[in-house]
């Protein structure tokens, strides 16, 4: 390991240092959060099987020992839980974000913190996430859809853009940003090796970009939690210190968790910011919660709506238990949602709300969106066996007898995922890139 950084942690942690390289001998801390949209702690224990622990980083957090296999099972198929280290859920439980406020995610991928914001907004309110690098969208994406919310819009921009758009609009701002992840040491063997005081220093101001289009986002009394995984001064209590000089409109609030440390005092109230370290039951972290004084200047951004089809509205009506109040159509794909349609120029927008399938000529064929959506139960469903959501999972086709048309594909009550039967068979629309192979 680097020996400028040992210097660092010395000076750091002083009579701790010891604690700290013991604490990165051992193995990293497994997690995973359970999905409140889809289920509850004791029913996913139960229709699982899995082993957990309460962590005391978020409400639904939890220790796990499994070594590997958790992202291969039906339970996590199904949007039940979201593999996280357990830590990592910190940031969002000193956001806390209230039902019914519109919340930004800044750094979303791979979208850890959102999913977790989504389970605290309970399908109200609106979330918007954004991720700058296209690839790590995409898995962004990926994991919005598995969560079930009915709420989020996902962008691909620079945070400068979405400050543009989103001027004075948001309740709460998470900015996680990008960092040297020195707090990841003993679980990244790249971040050990990427590690340089050039890099940390190259971090910094990038940091200090974000969190400056953050704060633009913010309305009069929002809430921003600032967060990293490194665990530099530099990048975390010196870089908000400078950040709270220039606006003294954002004032430090007392993070209010019982868990992790207080930070260092670099003057501005940082010391109220919370640290974890490898020797607090999980790996690093630096976590700040500020709110706006001043007022913001902002716009509501436009709004589109678009038609149904009648042949869309009429699979939608004998599939779903519940209608979704907003629709959108654009290019022969169609959306619903629990909000309207925000549409502000010049972003690029990866996903808004739910995809619920598409026209091909006048037929309407469902996503898998659609039926990972916890908005609504279906009134069609198939109750699979273990070995055959084994096999769904494979993409096989299902032997059945059964009346004409789309079904939930559903294991031990929880939907996997859609089919549509021909009378004798189901015909697997699991998506292949999710395929078990």
């Amino acid at each position: 390991m680097n020996e400028l950084f040992l210097q660092q942690m010395r000076e750091l942690l002083k009579d701790e240092f010891d604690a700290y390289l013991n604490a990165l001998s051992e193995k990293p801390r497994k997690g995973l959060r359970v999905n409140t949209l889809k289920t509850d702690a004791e029913t996913c224990r139960q229709d699982t099987g899995i082993f957990m622990v309460e962590s005391p980083f978020a409400v639904n957090g939890f220790y796990v020992e499994e070594e590997r296999g958790l992202g291969l099972t039906p339970g996590y198929a199904c949007g039940l839980y979201y593999l996280q280290e357990p830590s990592a859920s910190a940031a969002v439980t000193v956001l806390r974000p209230e039902k019914g406020s519109k919340v930004l995610d800044m750094c979303a991928a791979p979208g850890s913190k959102s999913t977790q914001i989504a389970e605290y907004l309970q399908q109200t309110g609106l979330l918007v996430c954004n991720e700058i690098n296209t690839q790590r969208a995409r898995i962004l994406v990926e994991n919005i859809e598995r969560n079930g919310t009915a709420n989020c819009i996902v962008y691909n921009n620079d945070s400068s853009d979405i400050a543009a758009s989103f001027a004075g609009y948001f309740d709460y701002v998470l900015c996680d940003t990008p960092c040297s992840g020195e707090g990841m040491f003993r679980k990244e063997e790249d971040a050990v090796a990427m590690w340089s005081p050039q890099n940390v220093e190259l971090c910094a101001q990038r940091q200090r970009m974000i969190i400056e289009n953050a704060y633009r986002c913010l309305k009069k009394d929002g809430v921003l939690v600032y967060s990293t995984c490194t665990l530099n001064r530099q990048e975390n209590e010196k870089m908000l210190a400078g950040f709270l000089s220039d606006h003294p409109d954002m004032q430090m609030e007392d993070a209010g968790v019982s868990f992790g440390r207080p930070g260092f005092d670099e003057g501005f109230g940082t010391d109220k910011a919370i640290r974890i370290f490898p020797m607090d039951g999980g790996e690093g972290h630096f976590i700040a919660r500020m709110r706006r004084t001043s007022d913001a200047d902002g716009k509501e951004p436009a709004v589109s709506s678009g038609r149904l089809p009648a042949a869309a509205a009429a699979v939608l009506k004998d599939l779903l238990e519940k209608q979704y109040p907003y629709y959108y159509t654009y290019q022969n794909r169609i959306y619903g949602g629990i909000c309207p349609f925000l549409m502000p120029k010049g972003l690029h927008l990866m996903r808004h709300q739910v995809y619920l399938g598409e026209m091909i000529r006048d037929r309407f064929e469902p996503s898998h969106h659609l039926f990972a959506s916890a908005y609504t139960a279906f009134k069609n469903c198939y109750d699979m066996s273990d070995d055959e959501c084994r096999r769904y999972l494979h993409g096989e086709q299902l032997s059945a007898t059964l009346p004409k048309g789309w079904y939930a594909m559903q294991w031990k009550g929880h939907t996997v995922g859609g089919a549509k039967s021909d009378g004798r068979a189901l015909k697997n629309k699991y998506p292949k890139q999710y395929r078990l192979k």
